[in-house]
């Protein structure tokens, strides 16, 4: 006897090739049918306005929160200068190692038998100049309460309890209690001298010849590291010369204005930003013409 019920829970909707070829298309045919509709539904579906992706509005999108823009300052009086920041960029080259017998920063016994003359005979000597020491360190444009501040600061740091000198009273107090010259009737505006007496009256924007620039050398400080035909500090205007040739002149011009350290030795020079390019150029071809 045959069981039907068996039989028939065993057997496949299949029942014949036919059946079985169009199941087989249908199962590749529905799921690449279905990637195809996706597909389109991605590419015809909303886009985003063109205008958002150009450059500029990009560049806005983007842009930091915060920014910092550099403009020039307005023109007037330069502002005081600290004590370690005359340190740093003056006395530092020869303090801070201890060059030509200057007295090394921190160092208290060296600076021990100089503090009992008193912070007045210290300032005395920086503005003046003492031995190996041009004045004021070489730097002609510090202010002697500049020029105290950085001799408090490093006498402090050697041992001294020195009080920093206070900030000048403003200027323009005084000059603002005078009477305005305007307010006297009588005067008259003077007339302006011709051009030709006020470019005499200003030599200093001409460039001085290589032969008379001894004098700025000097004024500059230059000699406290430099001689003409010997080492001392830095190397001597005749080896300056030997190395460098005429051509050299631009490149020689700016080294000195902002300084530097490594071509000669370990020690630094430092930047001369207030002497003129006038007078750079003048002291460069002078040294140059040692030869």
């Amino acid at each position: 006897m045959k069981d039907q019920g068996f039989e028939h829970a065993h057997s496949s909707p299949i029942k014949t090739p036919r059946q079985l070829i169009t199941v087989i298309v249908l199962a590749f045919a529905i799921p690449v049918f279905g990637i195809v509709l996706l597909a389109h539904f991605v590419v015809t579906g909303q886009k985003p306005d063109a205008s958002l992706f150009e450059p500029d509005v990009v560049a806005r999108r983007i842009q930091p929160v915060a920014r910092v823009e550099f403009a020039d300052a307005a023109a007037g009086p330069r502002a005081a200068l600290s004590g370690e920041e005359v340190y740093k960029a003056v006395c530092a080259a020869c303090h801070g190692a201890g060059v030509a017998g200057a007295w090394k920063f921190g160092d208290k016994e060296a600076w021990a038998p100089h503090l009992k003359g008193g912070l007045d005979a210290l300032v005395k000597n920086a503005i003046n100049g003492i031995r190996a020491m041009p004045p004021r360190g070489g730097r002609a444009d510090l202010t002697d309460i500049e020029v105290a501040r950085a001799v408090v600061y490093m006498a402090n740091a050697a041992g001294a309890n020195f009080k920093e000198p206070p900030a000048p009273a403003a200027a323009s107090a005084p000059a603002a209690a005078a009477p305005a010259p305007a307010a006297t009737p009588a005067a008259a505006p003077a007339p302006a001298p011709p051009a030709a007496q006020q470019v005499a009256a200003t030599p200093a924007a001409t460039p001085a010849p290589a032969a008379d620039a001894g004098p700025l050398l000097q004024k500059y400080g230059c000699v406290a590291c430099h001689a003409a035909d010997k080492k001392m500090v830095g190397p001597s205007y005749q080896e300056i010369a030997a190395k460098y040739g005429a051509d050299a002149l631009p490149k020689l011009v700016q080294k000195v204005k902002a300084g530097g350290a490594g071509n000669w030795g370990p020690v630094p020079m430092p930047p001369h930003p207030q002497v003129s390019d006038a007078d750079l150029q003048a002291m460069v071809q002078y040294i140059l013409a040692k030869k």
